[in-house]
């Protein structure tokens, strides 16, 4: 059994007479306690990291309050807390080189194969790894939400229905597909979603399905227009600050970032089940989960067509180098990933997966530090 300490991080507890201390990670889930993340990921991780280490470690989780979102990086890099979820793509100017994957993701469906494919272009791409350790943060690898929808509080049924409305993105990719349809794409954190479409502010948002449980948007979204275009793919469930990662053995890290990989499994289950079971619970309340029609699947299309021959242009013109040869080595990335999760059936499988692709080769003495 987990066990959460009440004391601050660096504390030490004793259990019994003469036992082995034991430091609780102070981390912050940061979506609110309903969010599979705070009800599922960062306990599947304390329990596995107190597994592995013989309960030296476990996580002690503020689920939301102490940080938003959208304040992850430099709360991390100032000590505020020790391990959280990064959104990269809020912080797109400090990470151009890890974030420029995430223009890619309305390429590919399987998000196992979109996190396996993202952690490894990141962790062997030296730029990259160096704007993590610019902000005091160690990179451990990313998870995706599964494929996104539309979310609408008004009928959408046809590529005509999209002119006018404003709806809310997380990505500047996903703000180019929604412009190209002909609606005006809203950046906001997810934090704020519930009370702009509750006064109207916007009208929908593109996003997993999963987020009307999370973001209690039940009663507000009327419809959901399931475009299986893209899913969020340049962010991290749980990175650790370097200074975390600092007071840890390479024992302790190996055993660290098993536990890792294990709640990135996790998270990747967790929104393709929550993503049915979300849409089942909607349906039974009377939201409208409408099919896509050929208009609306011939411009999405058309998207990914014309995204792939300007991004190239775009990443040049905003100093990223050999940009070319840098998305044909995710693509071909993607390609491995997705022979690689075929017949993955279970975290636990996935958790080796990842473990043996991405870290096996890597030296923890001095990876991080």
């Amino acid at each position: 059994m987990v066990k959460y300490s009440i004391l601050a991080a660096l504390a030490v507890t004793t259990i019994g007479a003469g036992a082995a201390q034991s430091e609780t990670i102070r981390a912050t889930s940061g979506y609110g306690p309903s969010h599979h993340i705070a009800k599922t990921v960062y306990p599947a991780i304390s329990t596995k990291l107190s597994e592995l280490t013989d309960g030296r470690w476990d996580v002690r989780d503020t689920s939301s309050g102490l940080l938003k979102p959208n304040e992850m990086n430099t709360g991390l890099r100032d000590g505020i807390t020790e391990l959280a979820p990064n959104v990269l793509t809020y912080f797109s100017a400090d990470y151009p080189e890890s974030t420029m994957v995430g223009e890619l993701s309305t390429f590919g469906s399987d998000s196992r194969a979109i996190s396996g494919a993202v952690s490894e272009y990141i962790l062997t791409c030296p730029e990259c790894l160096a704007e993590f350790d610019k902000f005091g943060q160690v990179f451990v690898g990313t998870t995706a939400t599964n494929i996104s929808a539309v979310l609408s509080t008004t009928p959408i049924e046809n590529l005509d229905d999209f002119k006018g409305l404003r709806i809310r993105t997380v990505t500047p990719t996903f703000s180019k597909y929604i412009a190209s349809l002909g609606a005006e794409p809203v950046q906001m954190p997810s934090s704020e979603m519930f009370e702009a479409l509750s006064q109207g502010i916007i009208n929908a948002a593109f996003s997993s399905i999963s987020n009307i449980r999370s973001g209690g948007l039940f009663d507000t979204i009327k419809y959901v227009v399931e475009v299986r275009q893209g899913v969020l793919s340049a962010y991290t469930v749980a990175t650790p600050s370097k200074m975390l990662w600092g007071r840890m053995t390479p024992e302790d890290r190996a055993a660290f970032l098993e536990a890792l990989q294990f709640g990135i499994a996790t998270d990747l289950e967790a929104w393709v089940e929550g993503d049915a079971e979300v849409k089942q619970m909607a349906m039974e309340q009377g939201t409208v989960f409408v099919e896509p029609d050929e208009t609306i699947k011939a411009a999405s299309r058309k998207f990914n067509e014309e995204h792939l021959e300007t991004l190239a242009v775009d990443l040049t013109a905003r100093g990223i180098e050999d940009a070319p040869a840098k998305i044909d080595r995710y693509l071909s990335l993607l390609e491995k990933w997705e022979e690689l999760v075929a017949d993955v059936d279970t975290v636990e499988e996935l958790t080796d997966l990842r473990m043996r692709e991405l870290w096996s080769d890597i030296d923890l003495a001095n990876y991080g530090n």
